[in-house]
């Protein structure tokens, strides 16, 4: 169940990527003016704007790093090549993504856009190492404690 459920997970993510890059410029540009109606205004509009839309690429690839190395590591523990997989995915999900923007009127795919998703993909599974290393060492300060109490 808990394979089925990260699967299903990693595959919404993906189509919710899909259905961001899929807006028209004007949509797109929409959406970020609302995210922007709540921030305060002493940074210039132009420059907010810039920086929400790009906040949004690496936090989406952020999350997407993580689902797909949740769904590897359900096959084995976390691995050199595991980490290696879920950057590769991530970064081809990436330029893909990008490509479909030339089919979206009012969108154009840039390379700087690929290296800011390939960032949040990278912190992504920094993140997910640093959480599992502590979850681990939390546990095995529970197996130490456990057999102490035992003796």
């Amino acid at each position: 169940m808990k394979k089925a459920i990260s699967w299903i997970l990693l595959f919404f993510w993906l189509i919710l990527i899909f259905t961001f890059s899929n807006q028209t410029g004007s949509v797109s540009t929409g959406l970020s003016d609302q995210v922007l109606s709540f921030l305060p205004k002493f940074i210039d509009s132009e420059l907010l704007s810039f920086i929400v839309r790009k906040c949004a690429h690496f936090f989406e690839y952020f999350i997407l790093a993580i689902l797909t190395l949740n769904v590897c590591k359900n096959y084995a523990a976390i691995s050199k090549k595991q980490l290696i997989i879920t950057i590769l995915f991530c970064f081809l999900y990436a330029i893909s993504d990008e490509f479909h923007q030339v089919f979206i009127a009012g969108r154009t795919p840039k390379f700087w856009d690929v290296c800011i998703d390939t960032c949040g993909s990278l912190a992504g599974i920094v993140c997910m190492l640093i959480f599992s290393k502590k979850k681990s060492t939390l546990e095995e300060l529970g197996m130490k404690r456990k057999m102490s109490e035992r003796n």
